[in-house]
């Protein structure tokens, strides 16, 4: 049960960091209280990956209207979030940013995974990023194999300046 409402937190906690406007989240520089919204929305969501399928059946919502994901049954404001219908994966996404907008909103996103994610469960380890990533933050669940990953995109619009978004993703292990 805990692990579910870890789970939960996490997805709370990426809804909620996508929703903190830009100039609020690069203006507070301090940690996120472990009782903050965000904070034990990620958390329950992560409990949920580390838990395992059958936890995560407790987040599934309702469809999403020409999609293969369910909405999570957990608010998470400013991000679109869906759990995959065959509850393999969970995926977040923001809005499309400028790059000092998304960074903020990333460097937010790490600051609730540390708040949320505990050492003594969940490994850190930042990835060199792949194509058309800037960052790409990943947890892993020491005990049950979960992993999570934080991703900070951009995507040429053709125009001068491309279009960034933060994306959160994460699975229980098989």
């Amino acid at each position: 049960m805990h692990d579910v409402r870890s789970f939960f937190t996490v997805l709370f906690l990426a809804g909620t960091l996508a929703g903190v406007s830009p100039a609020i989240a690069a203006e507070d520089t301090s940690p996120p209280s472990s009782t903050s919204y965000e904070v034990k929305v990620l958390a329950h969501v992560a409990s949920a990956l580390a838990a395992g399928i059958n936890a995560l059946r407790d987040l599934d919502g309702p469809p999403i209207e020409n999609s293969n994901l369910d909405r999570l049954n957990v608010a998470t404001p400013g991000m679109d979030c869906g759990i995959d219908r065959s509850l393999v994966f969970i995926v977040c996404g923001s809005a499309s940013l400028n790059r000092e907008q998304a960074e903020a909103m990333f460097a937010r996103m790490m600051d609730y995974g540390r708040a949320a994610l505990s050492s003594g469960s969940w490994r850190q380890t930042e990835q060199v990023p792949r194509a058309g990533f800037i960052r790409n933050i990943s947890y892993q669940h020491l005990k049950s194999g979960a992993h999570i990953d934080l991703d900070l995109e951009v995507y040429p619009t053709g125009e001068a300046e491309p279009l960034y978004r933060v994306r959160f993703f994460g699975w229980p292990r098989f």
